[in-house]
């Protein structure tokens, strides 16, 4: 019994630091799991940009860029400007109604700001302008 207690005096115990360890173990853990999950989250992200990306680079790869089919496509966007500047000469040819019920039933500041709005469209739809832009 005398070489027991004369080990034991000779060994200093150690402290036992498996507490803290095994909190910071946790903890490395709980941000390795937490990092992981926003690295998924950023690159779910960006695949969908990506993809995005992709479809809208299939569409213009797609298209006809030569001098013929940019022509065709001029064509196409000429039409519909004709096509809207008819519908807004309708409305304006429509106007001269307003006009003469403001005249009827309000004073002369109506008149002169709807005489404005249509020298203001007149402008805009002379297609002598149009031909300059």
């Amino acid at each position: 019994m005398a070489e027991t207690q004369s080990t034991a005096a000779v060994t200093p115990e150690r402290p036992t630091h498996r507490g803290p360890l095994e909190e910071l173990q946790a903890r490395f853990e709980t941000l390795e799991s937490e990092g992981r999950g926003r690295l998924r989250k950023a690159l779910g992200a960006g695949s969908g940009a990506l993809l995005g990306l992709d479809e809208a680079l299939a569409r213009v790869s797609s298209e006809d860029w030569s001098v013929e089919g940019l022509r065709k496509r001029l064509g196409v966007l000429r039409a519909r400007a004709e096509n809207l500047r008819a519908a807004a000469l309708k409305r304006v040819a429509e106007m001269p109604g307003s006009a003469v019920s403001a005249i009827a039933t309000t004073s002369r500041t109506p008149v002169q700001n709807l005489a404005r709005e249509l020298d203001r469209l007149a402008k805009r739809l002379d297609p002598a302008d149009v031909d300059k832009h």
